[in-house]
């Protein structure tokens, strides 16, 4: 009981003598005086603008035909790869060694090329994908630069699940970059 006693009050004296320390490291500091109080504050969620913009819209577009090109020769070389190896295992009893290895070397060569043109036309795709992009997001900065000029905004955020956890919808001013952007940047 002693022990509970002393305890208790060695915990309040700590307390006590902490309490200034503490109250003087929340206090508001007034050392940053000098960084100017914002009043106007705007959230953009750009993966809107990307998606909703008519320009967004139609790089969407020619992303997918790039992609469905893409796709249609890779697996048209996919296949005719596929055939050669069916004809070559097929024909593997009738050839001399030497001609299996020799084709069994050219094939494998084949099958080399054909990750060197994946691997290709995945860097050529991503290339065009993020000259669009950039592009676009260029072009919403500067409408969005705009807008805060014109209502006197002096902070513009990207709305993102990882960058803000919750705002105030009315912040919010994505409708108003898209219509603006598609004036804009026909």
């Amino acid at each position: 009981m002693r022990r509970k006693l002393r305890s208790s009050l060695l915990a309040s004296a700590l307390l006590a003598a902490a309490a200034p320390m503490l109250a003087v490291s929340l206090a508001p500091a007034t050392a940053h005086a000098a960084v100017p109080e914002t009043k106007r504050l705007a959230l953009v969620d750009l993966q809107r603008v990307l998606l909703e913009t008519s320009q967004g819209k139609k790089a969407k577009r020619d992303l997918e035909k790039a992609v469905s090109k893409s796709s249609a020769k890779l697996e048209r070389k996919a296949r005719e790869l596929q055939q050669k190896y069916e004809d070559l295992q097929a024909k593997a009893a009738m050839l001399s060694e030497d001609e299996l290895m020799k084709r069994s070397q050219e094939l494998q060569q084949a099958e080399a090329e054909l990750q060197m043109l994946y691997q290709a036309e995945q860097e050529d795709l991503m290339k065009k994908e993020g000259l669009l992009m950039e592009k676009i997001y260029k072009n919403a900065s500067t409408v969005a630069k705009q807008l805060a000029d014109k209502d006197g905004i002096q902070v513009i955020l990207v709305r993102s699940e990882l960058t803000v956890l919750y705002a105030n919808p009315k912040l919010d001013i994505t409708n108003r970059v898209i219509v603006a952007y598609d004036k804009k940047f026909k």
